[in-house]
This record gives structure tokens, sequence and C-alpha cells, in this order.
């Protein structure tokens, strides 16, 4: 047990190696993370990403919408908490977080503490190596493109700063 534990530990450091390489690296903005986020597949720049960490113990606050999953202090900062599936509307049920469990802290450029747990890391994705899709009817308000990979796996491209606009995004009042 111990073992799978420096596992996700190295791999979780490999992508936090990565997020810090690209904040000096202009080449390297064009990689993307892939996430699982309640059966749906998607894709964020790694430049609107400041950290990726494991679900640190979250503060529940009464009377705010099934999305909102409280705040949570990371290094003596608070954060408030997003479940990105139900905030988007991809699942309807409350996350059951697992060791596969992820939070990730939008970048300090966007001014705002605010993170979004995602059900799992799918690792950096080249759009290079994906299939550009059309974009469909159904597709979240937030994508600004979608793509299949070699598997025919299809993901969306999510846009922070969109996320972030949303009008009920900040309104976490029930």
């Amino acid at each position: 047990m111990a073992k799978s534990r420096l596992d996700l530990q190295s791999y979780q450091q490999g992508i936090l190696d990565r997020l810090k390489h690209v904040a000096s690296d202009p080449e390297a903005g064009s990689s993307w993370l892939g996430v699982f986020a309640g059966g749906e597949r998607y894709l964020f720049s790694l430049r609107d990403i400041s950290e990726v960490l494991p679900v640190p113990t979250l503060l529940t606050v009464p009377l705010t919408q099934p999305w909102f999953m409280g705040l949570a202090n990371v290094r003596g900062k608070l954060f408030a908490v997003t479940d990105l599936a139900r905030f988007l509307g991809a699942r309807r049920q409350p996350v059951q977080v697992t060791a596969e469990s992820r939070v990730l802290l939008v970048h300090n450029d966007f001014e705002i503490n605010a993170g979004f747990l995602v059900d799992g890391l799918a690792g950096l994705r080249n759009p290079g190596d994906l299939k550009p899709l059309e974009m469909v009817a159904d597709a979240s308000t937030c994508a600004i493109a979608a793509y299949e990979d070699g598997q025919h796996h299809k993901w969306e491209a999510l846009e922070m700063a969109l996320l972030l606009q949303k009008k009920e995004f900040m309104q976490v009042a029930a």
C-alpha cells in the first residue's frame, strides 16, 4: 500500500513540475491537463491551473448550491471548491470522493481563490495528438472546442475564464 501511495505522489509531483515548467516556457502553454468528472472527459489549459492536489479537508457551508463542496484551507489560504461535474450538469448525485479525486486550483492570474473537484486525472494531453470535432449543441457553455483521442474518446476543452464568469459561479447561496 505504501508503494502505491508513493506512485501517486510521484505522479502528482510530475504534474506539478510540468505546471512550473509551463509558467516559464511559452511553447509548453499549448499542453492541456485531461481530467475525468461525472463520466465526462475535460481538458484545461495548464496556464489556467496553479496546482493539482489531493482533496483537502472541506468545510461544508450550509444553504449553498449542491455543486458547492465547501471551503478548503490550502497553506493558510481559503479556497472555494466546486464540484466541476455537478456545476456543468454532468452529474446529478453527490460526488463520491476517492483516492483518485483531485482539486484543480485556479491560477492566481484570475484573482480568485477557487478550485474545482474532479474525479481523477487523465494526464497531460498535447493538442496535436487530438482530432478536432465539430461542437455540438449539448456541449458545455464553457467548452471552447471538442476533440477525439486515438481511442475515440470525446474530450471537451473548457475555458477557465468562462467557468469563472458564469453568473451562477459567484452565487453559491441556495
